[in-house]
């Protein structure tokens, strides 16, 4: 079956600008409230550092993704890091946003839009 024009936002890279702890991070997020990265454990970032993505997410019936990240701190659980709304009615195109609404850190998400042939 082949869905045409089907409109797709892929995350392109996550840069910390800075850290929510003293040194180091470390990191999960979600999409639209389900956990997607890293598949298992945490991801460690230090500031001034940014990683690469290559995570397509569709949006079918959908208008809005929500993309949430959290910094481990166990055994006491973890802390918000903030979202990023994006909207199917974004022009088409690379986009960043930081990450807003968290408990501390500063982070950057870089996405492209556009439609998608699948």
């Amino acid at each position: 079956m082949t869905i045409m024009g089907e409109k797709v936002m892929k995350l392109l890279k996550l840069r910390c600008n800075d850290t929510d702890d003293d040194d180091v991070d470390e990191l999960f997020m979600f999409h639209n409230g389900t956990r997607f990265w890293p598949p298992s454990g945490t991801f460690a970032m230090v500031q001034a550092t940014e990683i690469p993505f290559n995570t397509l997410f569709t949006f079918g019936p959908d208008e809005g993704k929500r993309i949430s990240l959290r910094d481990d701190e166990s055994p006491l659980g973890s802390d918000s890091l903030g979202f990023v709304d994006v909207s199917r009615f974004e022009p088409n195109g690379e986009h960043s946003k930081t990450f807003v609404g968290g408990s501390g850190g500063d982070y950057t998400l870089t996405y492209r839009l556009g439609d998608l042939d699948i």
